[in-house]
């Protein structure tokens, strides 16, 4: 039986967490250690926008410990990932040069999507409820240090998900200098949180009934800790979270630090983090809670375990992706009924050039985003629609996608129907595979948009055929094509240029 011995460590924005594993086929995912040491980046980020010295060399001498304690395991493979108290400090890139040749780790600073995506994958992964729960409506609430996200499902399908700044350190950092101004800092905190919660309440609880929240997040081992009833396994109604929250609020920082062995400065971030879960439970009407201890390193492991085929994933997230991109096609309405046919040409276009594009999956799904939203800028004007949908995709977050697949999807969507650029003056930050790759999906969506032109679905059965140095596009219908034909000419130029193989259109007239 292959075990492998797998290290996930966290570098947050309140803490750096280290959890080692034991990885096998019959056992699944088996935790062996876990150490964590208080260090906060973030309120270095969100105050001074960098990181000092000082801090830098106590995380590099935090990691060496983790480094040694990975020795005495003899980990075989780790992942070392960091959330928004690096994503967001001037001097990341000094900092990971720092950490590198001081400790010879390598960290990957992940966007917000994939850092709340991997949080997302360990619930599907290890709590045997999540797939009823979902089912059934639910609001995924994970507080975090710097924000929060919220992703709304019903019927298990991804509604949307909304990343808001309101984490429980991000609010202390901007709200303790009003502290000694105010008899009532709990009513200040309520009331800096409420407006961005009513605005999320505004624009999307209105689309269905969530019964539901699930929630995990930074300091929800010490709620947990602290309530004893806060557990995954068991719902706790809204009315008992209710009570605790209540309870929460008249205890005093001195008695929280006490109880849990915490600073004060930890404890403090125990009453914006349950704040925010009583706000949502009066916004979502939800009638049951469920919290779980989950953190980011089992986020990690369990996406590498899935990864290296370790376990089954049970719950489909590429379709989470693709049904949070239809719902943003929705927002901005849309012409479904030309998407969805857009959608079919270009993946059977893409299906059958396996042997001649060379890509995989993950291309295929960043291929059908791009098709959904491809024409989204039309909601702000009929002109220079594709720029426009460019701007949408690159300030929309979808989760599961980092910021360099969405900016590749964004360009894809770009250059539709505007001139493919040469290398040297595409945007910065695209390397020359993703260049290539970005050509290749290109020529596809611009062949399958093009027969569709019209927006009347002439062409929804197609048959692919490849022969020498031509590719055979054939379809029954009865309908004059001419506009289309004439459209697709234009763009088998391209395509040809790509492939190094002709598009051909041939239409069988058959009754």
């Amino acid at each position: 039986m292959s075990i492998t011995t797998f290290a996930a460590i966290d570098v947050g924005s309140n803490e750096l967490a280290m959890k080692v594993y034991q990885l096998s086929k019959k056992t699944g995912i088996k935790e062996l250690d876990y150490v964590r040491h208080t260090i906060e980046l973030g309120s270095e980020t969100y105050t001074n926008g960098k990181l000092s010295h000082d801090i830098i060399d106590e995380l590099c001498n935090v990691l060496n410990r983790f480094q040694k304690k990975m020795k005495e395991y003899m980990v075989s493979d780790y992942i070392a990932c960091a959330t928004s108290g690096l994503r967001e400090a001037t001097n990341q890139i000094l900092v990971l040069d720092q950490i590198k040749l001081r400790t010879g780790l390598k960290v990957k600073v992940l966007s917000n999507s994939e850092q709340r995506f991997l949080c997302y994958k360990a619930l599907a992964l290890t709590e045997p409820s999540f797939q009823s729960l979902i089912e059934k409506g639910a609001a995924i609430i994970d507080v975090g240090a710097g924000s929060i996200q919220v992703s709304l499902y019903n019927k298990s399908s991804l509604i949307t998900t909304q990343n808001i700044k309101l984490g429980s350190l991000r609010i202390r950092e901007l709200l303790s200098s009003m502290e000694k101004q105010t008899t009532n800092y709990t009513h200040l905190i309520s009331e800096y949180i409420e407006n961005d919660l009513s605005t999320f309440e505004q624009l999307f609880l209105q689309v269905g009934k969530f019964k539901h929240i699930i929630g995990f997040g930074d300091q929800l081992k010490d709620l947990i800790r602290l309530s004893k009833k806060l557990v995954f396994s068991k719902a706790i109604t809204t009315e008992q979270f209710t009570a605790f929250y209540h309870s929460l609020t008249k205890r005093s920082l001195e008695d929280l630090s006490k109880e849990l062995n915490l600073s004060k400065e930890q404890a403090s971030l125990l009453l914006p983090t349950a704040m925010v879960y009583q706000k949502m439970i009066s916004k979502t009407h939800a009638e049951e809670l469920f919290f779980s201890d989950l953190t980011l390193c089992d986020g990690i492991v369990s996406d590498y375990a899935s990864r290296k085929e370790k376990i089954v994933a049970t719950h489909s997230f590429d379709e989470d992706i693709i049904e949070a991109a239809r719902n943003i096609a929705k927002r901005y309405q849309c012409n479904i009924a030309h998407t969805s046919n857009v959608e079919y040409l270009a993946l059977t276009l893409y299906d059958s050039l396996k042997k001649f594009h060379g890509l995989g999956k993950r291309e295929r799904l960043f291929l059908q985003i791009a098709v959904i939203l491809h024409s989204c800028g039309e909601f702000i004007n009929m002109n220079e629609v594709n720029l426009h949908s460019y701007h949408i995709v690159m300030s929309t977050e979808i989760i599961g996608l980092s910021h360099l697949e969405r900016e590749l999807i964004a360009n894809l969507v770009r250059y539709t129907t505007t001139n493919f650029p040469r290398y040297s003056r595409i945007i910065d930050g695209l390397d020359k595979d993703t260049y290539i790759t970005l050509a290749k999906l290109t020529a596809i969506l611009r062949l399958a948009n093009s027969l569709d032109k019209s927006h009347r679905q002439k062409f929804k059965n197609i048959q692919v055929q490849i022969k020498e140095n031509s590719l055979y596009i054939i379809t029954n219908t009865l309908d004059d094509i001419t506009l289309e034909k004439g459209l697709f000419i234009k763009k088998a130029d391209f395509f040809e240029e790509v492939y190094g193989i002709r598009p051909i259109l041939k239409q069988k007239r058959s009754i």
